[in-house]
């Protein structure tokens, strides 16, 4: 039998020992200090986690470990290069949650276009019933031109939904050639031309050394008067006091936030929750009982092929 940990505190919000039961011994690893984990992980050859941070001198200590899947897109909690050099392959999901982010990205942005923050605080503040008790005017949802920075899984399918409602798509992303986005329908722009002329903006990027902050206050000042963002990507891409300082002078419309850098109770936070203009979630973007099924199934599946050497497929992250 081959022992498989997971890596949570929670072993009652998961299934992978009943999943599992027929070829491993599985075992629940909560997280606690370096020593402790690679007690536990000793003779570990498979390790599940989500963001549970795995690092070269963790790795190093567990030398029977053979594959780590991690139940997420992202990839960056684990020290990948480390776990390259000792032999260790290491899964993620590229198909987790994108629906469940990309039609959350969707939903808050219909309700800027729309301005449902405004006026539902409106009534809620002024017991007012009143069209036009809003700043701005209110534009039909198929006029508005979205400009997309990234355009991976997400990205690509937030475009289509919108496209639906008849919005004219604009994207950056120098990664993804421009004939892919094409073919989409979408135009493809450098990063400039697309804050200057985009009626909102949605961010679709990884987060990493480059792109941390990659929009501060020039980038907003960029932005067409009256812009609407929005970042259900990932915190630490946009400067959330530049943002407010934006949106408080009165150069950016309205700002709809499902992550932040910080997502903890701050004086920023206690700031944009006071504002109408600020359409805030609590980074449930990516959550649905059928994204939590679909990723345990699938992870469920990469385990058993592996270790049956069907490995072709398999959605191996690299350095």
């Amino acid at each position: 039998m081959y022992h498989i940990s997971v890596l949570t505190g929670r072993q009652d919000e998961d299934d992978f020992g009943e999943r599992l039961r027929d070829i491993a011994r599985v075992t629940y690893c909560a997280l606690s200090d370096e020593d402790n984990m690679a007690d536990a992980l000793e003779d570990a050859e498979v390790i599940i986690c989500k963001n549970e941070r795995l690092q070269k001198s963790l790795l190093q200590r567990l030398t029977d470990l053979k594959l780590i899947v991690i139940l997420s897109t992202r990839s960056d909690s684990v020290d990948i290069q480390a776990a390259h050099e000792l032999g260790i392959t290491v899964l993620n999901n590229q198909s987790y949650c994108v629906t469940d982010i990309a039609d959350h990205t969707c939903a808050m942005m219909l309700a800027l276009i729309r301005q449902l923050p405004e006026y539902q605080s409106d009534i809620r503040k002024h017991s007012r019933w009143q069209f036009g008790s809003v700043t701005w005017p209110l534009h039909r949802v198929g006029d508005t031109l979205i400009g997309l920075v990234g355009y991976g899984h997400v990205g690509r399918a937030v475009a289509k939904r919108m496209q639906v409602f008849g919005c004219s798509i604009q994207a950056y992303d120098p990664f993804v050639d421009e004939q892919i986005m094409q073919k989409d329908n979408v135009r493809p722009l450098d990063f400039d031309k697309l804050l200057k002329t985009s009626d909102m903006i949605s961010l679709h990027l990884p987060l990493d050394e480059t792109t941390q902050y990659i929009f501060q206050d020039e980038q907003f000042e960029q932005m067409k008067e009256g812009a609407m963002f929005v970042n259900c990507c990932r915190g630490g891409l946009a400067d959330e006091a530049a943002l407010y300082h934006a949106v408080d002078d009165g150069h950016i419309r309205s700002a709809a936030l499902d992550v932040l850098s910080m997502e903890n109770p701050s004086p920023m936070l206690l700031k944009m929750i006071a504002r109408p203009e600020f359409l805030l979630t609590p980074n449930v973007g990516y959550h649905s009982v059928e994204a939590d099924e679909q990723v345990r199934c699938e992870a469920e599946q990469y385990i058993r092929d592996f270790l049956v050497g069907r490995r072709d497929r398999l959605p191996i992250v690299t350095p």
